[in-house]
């Protein structure tokens, strides 16, 4: 053999080395990322929630706690006072939840919990006694638009909506599903916003309508217009087609209440990315509600005209994919602030009483496992920042001019 064709087959002998080295190394790949997909992600928590649950005078913990190949039951966990908490030893429910809101549906002087499951079918409450002790209470069942199994993500705010003293709900719903005929049809089952207004028994039901054509993620309530009555801003999302498939995204909405709880589409469309949290509140001090919008993209502010039309605001926030937004007066000094969260990490926005909103250097980091909140919880007039994470919380306390620790 000539010493060209020893050549020639040691050139051949590496390239097929070479290339089967690729191929088991695409095929590793591969496996690896089926594998990872396949793995279940841990459950976290998806909603938390802050009032005095014992009576003691302090705010704890409620915390919603979400599903994935196991149930992550809700829990509870008391403050000592000082922003230090600990775990109830309660395990509540067995279906995975996603929003959680306390308020006294019966009537008897303390703070109930409401949750929404995971699977988007159900409404459930438990009852406290008083002493932060919670017994489980009534399943309520969240019809779709066909009467037909619905898979997606219900979140709701709690206020007087109808001026009778009593709690009601502004549901919005997330996302959906479809349903195969047996064959290549597909009908998709898109969300829909809706109201429920609560009867003599303290207990909110669905008044029956059906507001928006898609998908919101969150919804904040204020009297918009200035009649008042407490109006509805969505933070929109997603729509489906005829094949289960998203589209779109659909731009914010803000729907006008007449006073009896009966909403009205307002015709205005704010926005064009995907919507994922809203607080509305005087950011420039005009005497009405403007709306702080986080996104999948640049954060907005949307400007109100004191009658409920809003322009766009020449700030924007960020890039991140913004699932919390909260306003509060984080410095004292009389006008509201901004948190802005992630699913990792959240910001300080400082407000100069005028509107306009410069960045803190703090970043406040946390796991996509918490959710977040904010509240006074040790009881010294500022607001602190928490995130909950299945039976524990990470607490931030507020020196009162806007510096966490």
């Amino acid at each position: 053999m000539t010493p060209k064709k020893r050549i020639g087959i040691k050139v051949l002998w590496i390239i097929g080395i070479i290339g089967l080295l690729g191929i088991c190394g695409w095929i590793g790949l591969n496996a690896f990322s089926w594998l990872a997909w396949q793995l279940p992600s841990p459950a976290g928590t998806r909603g938390i929630a802050l009032a005095d649950l014992d009576g003691d005078g302090d705010l704890d913990a409620f915390l919603a706690n979400g599903r994935n190949e196991a149930i992550e039951p809700n829990t509870v966990l008391f403050n000592d006072g000082d922003g230090r908490f600990h775990d109830s030893g309660q395990q509540l429910g067995d279906a995975g939840t996603i929003a959680v809101i306390l308020r006294d549906f019966d009537d008897d002087d303390d703070f109930d919990a409401l949750v929404s499951n995971d699977w988007g079918t159900y409404l459930e409450y438990f009852w406290n006694d008083g002493r932060g002790q919670f017994q489980r209470g009534q399943f309520v069942s969240i019809p779709t638009r066909r009467d037909e199994f619905f898979v997606g993500t219900w979140r709701f705010a709690a206020a007087d909506l109808n001026a009778d003293t009593r709690v009601d709900l502004f549901l919005v719903g997330c996302c959906g599903g479809g349903i195969h005929d047996g064959t290549d049809g597909w009908t998709p089952l898109n969300a829909h916003n809706s109201v429920w207004l609560s009867g003599d028994d303290g207990l909110p039901r669905n008044s029956g309508q059906v507001l928006g054509l898609g998908s919101s993620e969150a919804v904040g309530l204020d009297d918009l217009d200035g009649d008042g009555d407490l109006d509805a801003f969505t933070a929109d999302s997603l729509y489906l087609d005829d094949i289960g498939e998203p589209v779109a995204y659909i731009p914010n909405a803000v729907w006008l209440n007449d006073g009896s709880g009966f909403f009205t589409d307002s015709g205005q469309r704010l926005g064009s990315q995907r919507s994922y949290a809203v607080a509305l509140g005087d950011l420039d001090g005009d005497g009405d509600f403007d709306a702080f919008v986080g996104n999948r993209g640049s954060d907005e502010i949307w400007w109100n005209d004191g009658q409920g039309q809003f322009s766009f605001g020449e700030q924007t926030f960020g890039d991140d994919l913004t699932r919390y937004v909260f306003l509060a007066d984080l410095d004292l000094d009389g006008d509201l602030d901004a948190f802005l969260g992630s699913d990792k990490q959240g910001r300080i926005w400082l407000n100069d009483g005028r509107g306009h909103f410069s960045q803190s250097r703090q970043r406040l980091n946390y796991s996509a496992r918490h959710a977040v909140t904010l509240g006074d919880v040790n009881g010294d007039g500022a607001m602190d920042i928490v995130a909950g994470k299945l039976d524990s919380v990470l607490v931030w306390l507020n020196d009162g001019a806007g510096r966490f620790r």
